[in-house]
């Protein structure tokens, strides 16, 4: 006759089920692939994205940006307001799902804020004292 399982045994084999199917050895070689696919389209994405920053990131006055310039802080106020009724709330579900990009990306919009606050007052500052 088996062991009965109990609610505590489970719970604790939690973890170790885990830790066996992040390092590849719950589903043998079928989850090593898997995850080197996933690792692989992670420093794709990567590097795809410092490449996307690096053609449209500020220039010199006497050049211009490879593939046109990024989009303007605030543009985000212009989408239709279903955009940002199924938006927000995913956000907010991957937030909690993945807790280091949920406190990271609110502190990224707030620093972003922040440095457009800054950049509007340099910017309108010396327009209103000539």
């Amino acid at each position: 006759m088996p062991p009965r399982c109990t609610r505590r045994d489970t719970l604790s084999a939690c973890p170790s089920l885990g830790v066996r199917a992040h390092t590849g050895t719950f589903f043998g070689l079928a989850n090593r692939i898997v995850l080197a696919v996933i690792a692989l389209g992670l420093s794709i994405g990567i590097v795809l994205g410092y490449r996307m920053w690096w053609q449209r990131r500020p220039t010199r006055g006497d050049r211009r940006a490879l593939v046109g310039l990024a989009p303007a802080r605030g543009t985000w106020r212009h989408l239709p307001w279903p955009a940002l009724a199924v938006a927000v709330p995913l956000v907010v579900a991957v937030g909690w799902a993945f807790p280091l990009l949920g406190w990271s990306l609110p502190a990224f919009l707030v620093l972003d804020g922040l440095l457009a606050l800054i950049h509007r007052r340099r910017t309108v500052a010396p327009a209103a004292g000539a």
